[in-house]
């Protein structure tokens, strides 16, 4: 949720917004109190002035986590940041979602860590399922129909709510 409230503030909280270009696992770090923080603002970049989008030459990415339209086009906007936010994390809760389905989950999963966050079979399969439906809308293959940052940051918030 950390990452997804870093990048809906970069998207909406300059007078330009800002698009990270390089959301991957290994550009997130945890504090001390495990809090996600964005990590390598290397490619970064704001939408200039007039814009809806950097034209890159060359994409730059993890293939299969690049929204379709950059790969094609070289166009890059916020809605390519929500596709590669989700990309990784849809392939991480698609073998989750397996483990639940299989009634393995609980045994993939820290007794100590189940306990700590008191999550009932129930309420982890209405999170899990809300985490997996949000996923597949942000890497929808149409761009409009991915939803911003910031509903994907409300989404999370509720989805959390569930466990």
């Amino acid at each position: 949720m950390e990452i997804a409230n870093a990048l809906a503030y970069l998207h909406v909280g300059f007078p330009r917004p800002i698009v990270f270009k390089n959301i991957k696992l290994s550009s997130i770090l945890f504090d001390e109190d495990h809090v996600a923080k964005l990590f390598d603002f290397s490619l970064a970049e704001s939408i200039p002035d007039g814009e809806t989008h950097i034209k890159d030459a060359i994409p730059i990415g993890i293939m299969g986590f690049v929204a379709t339209e950059y790969v094609t086009t070289g166009d890059y906007n916020e809605k390519c940041d929500v596709f590669s936010f989700a990309g990784d994390r849809h392939w991480l809760l698609n073998r989750v979602k397996k483990h639940i389905e299989c009634n393995t989950f609980d045994e993939i999963v820290d007794p100590v860590i189940r306990e700590e966050l008191c999550i009932q079979s129930s309420e982890k399969d209405k999170q899990v399922q809300a985490f997996v439906e949000l996923a597949v809308k942000c890497v929808s293959e149409s761009a409009e129909d991915r939803p911003t940052m910031i509903d994907v940051a409300k989404q999370l918030r509720q989805a959390y709510r569930f466990g």
